[in-house]
């Protein structure tokens, strides 16, 4: 099966909609200072390697300045777990779950945070008629929704990437919502783009999808009152 970006380059001759564009980093992370310095707040994260970068962190410290989500799923520890605890601290979001399976790293992130890093360590499960290793989505929801998930985590695989993120479709979905997929520059995460795409058609939700691209892409899926999230 063709990747989207291979579909696209095949249809069109030009790079995928999701193809990174490095140069606008540095606009991206101008932008992220600005909003940072307009609520009095120091830049005191470290967007590399890894970790997510300043157009991740630009998405998230929009939506969460202006669209003040509810409830915060945050899946993967790390610099996007700092950003939602000091969107909260703020009063600008609701409550925030951060999933994480690393129980050391959880532990190092939780450490400066005041909402709960849940510890759930990966397991197989068929999700899709695929088995992909995710996390214990059952105790994730425990009686919570949430309006607003960023999907960073776990790790990364060649093929049908994070997959597990499908098990938080498979039940009613929220009027307003944003999912953002981190990495969708990645073939393995364009398959679960391709994924969420497929499960959203097949309900009545009103969605509608937009791509941000610096030196990492994000996909960003959005309906109700979230939907300008995806022109951010």
């Amino acid at each position: 099966m063709l990747s989207l970006r291979q579909q696209f380059r095949r249809l069109t001759g030009q790079p995928g909609p999701f193809t990174p564009e490095p140069g606008l980093e540095v606009i991206y992370r101008d932008l992220f200072l600005r909003e940072l310095a307009r609520l009095g707040e120091e830049d005191r994260f470290f967007p590399t390697g890894g970790a997510a970068n300043y157009s991740l962190l630009y998405l998230i410290l929009r939506i969460g300045s202006e669209f003040r989500p509810v409830s915060v799923l945050d899946i993967g520890a790390g610099q996007s777990t700092l950003l939602w605890a000091m969107l909260q601290r703020r009063g600008l979001v609701g409550d925030v779950l951060t999933l994480e399976n690393d129980p050391d790293w959880a532990a190092r992130i939780g450490a400066q945070v005041q909402h709960q890093v849940l510890v759930t360590p990966l397991r197989p499960v068929a999700i899709g008629g695929r088995q992909t290793q995710t996390y214990d989505w059952d105790a994730v929801r425990a009686g919570r929704s949430f309006d607003v998930m960023v999907c960073d985590g776990p790790r990364g695989t060649p093929r049908h990437s994070r997959a597990g993120i499908l098990a938080m479709l498979d039940r009613d979905i929220p009027d307003d919502f944003a999912l953002i997929l981190d990495d969708a520059e990645r073939e393995g995460e364009q398959d679960t783009v391709a994924a969420v795409h497929d499960r959203l058609q097949a309900t009545s939700v009103d969605y509608a999808v937009g791509v941000v691209r610096a030196a990492k892409s994000q996909a960003v899926f959005a309906a109700g009152r979230f939907v300008p999230a995806t022109f951010l």
